[in-house]
């Protein structure tokens, strides 16, 4: 199974933009002024909002996705400015990439642990590493996957809106695993008399990466300075209360 195969126009419709970069840019130029960053890389970038958004404050950006048609939406629809470059790519092959090296690697969303095992995460964490430049930074954002906040948390508020005359209902379901987390995603689609005329349904695995698993494999893969963040960037991150996290690492 391809995890989170999604059609990049309900990944961009069920995601109100324009409010996450509004919370998360201060937090992300602060990073970028503190460390004076010239050269970033996103990781899993999707359809390249964060990079657009960024653009003004970096030299360069490099965006890699592995899905094709991620790709190229974003670059039609999203990052118009001319020093971002976007690459169909993935973790995979990170290593065959010749893009140089990078102040800044970022991996925000639920990228990393969607490569499922932990030895694919701890590869990863260690090909970043590598891109990065002595001093460097990275940058990664994933789910608490603590039990209980999973177990709190299992059915996410649904979003509707509309689109081309129709309405879209967007549903997110997860389940706990020990190994593995699985995540649910549902998408109706109605017509104006209300009559359901599709439906879209795809589960992804999540490698399930509780914060002393991924501070242990950060430190075995050679990286400094591990602050574990919450989900505004401001505080330390408490696995009791906060449904997601920043790890910020240096070089």
């Amino acid at each position: 199974m391809t995890n989170f195969k999604y059609d990049p126009k309900f990944y961009d419709l069920q995601i109100n933009w324009e409010a996450r970069l509004k919370k998360e840019i201060d937090f992300l130029l602060g990073i970028i002024k503190k460390n004076k960053i010239e050269r970033l890389l996103d990781i899993g970038c999707g359809t390249a909002h964060h990079l657009q958004a960024l653009s003004p404050y970096v030299e360069e950006l490099v965006g890699i996705d592995p899905l094709k048609d991620t790709i190229a939406y974003g670059a039609k629809n999203v990052a118009t400015a001319p020093n971002v470059d976007l690459r169909v790519a993935g973790f995979e092959n990170l290593e065959n990439l010749d893009i140089g090296s990078f102040d800044l690697v970022m991996s925000l969303g639920n990228t990393l642990p969607l490569l499922k095992t932990k030895r694919k995460v701890k590869l990863a964490l260690k090909k970043c590493r590598k891109k990065l430049v002595d001093g460097g930074v990275a940058l990664f954002q994933f789910l608490n996957f603590d039990r209980r906040m999973i177990e709190a948390n299992t059915y996410y508020k649904p979003k509707s809106l509309k689109y081309k005359g129709k309405l879209y209902i967007f549903l997110k379901h997860f389940e706990y695993g020990k190994i593995n987390t699985r995540a649910d995603f549902l998408i109706t689609e109605l017509d104006p008399q209300g009559t359901v005329t599709d439906f879209w349904t795809n589960s992804s695995y999540f490698c399930t990466l509780k914060k002393n698993l991924f501070t242990k494999m950060a430190a075995n893969s050679g990286y400094k300075d591990i602050k574990l963040l919450a989900p505004d960037g401001k505080e330390e991150f408490d696995h009791k209360k906060h449904i997601s996290l920043y790890a910020l690492l240096k070089r």
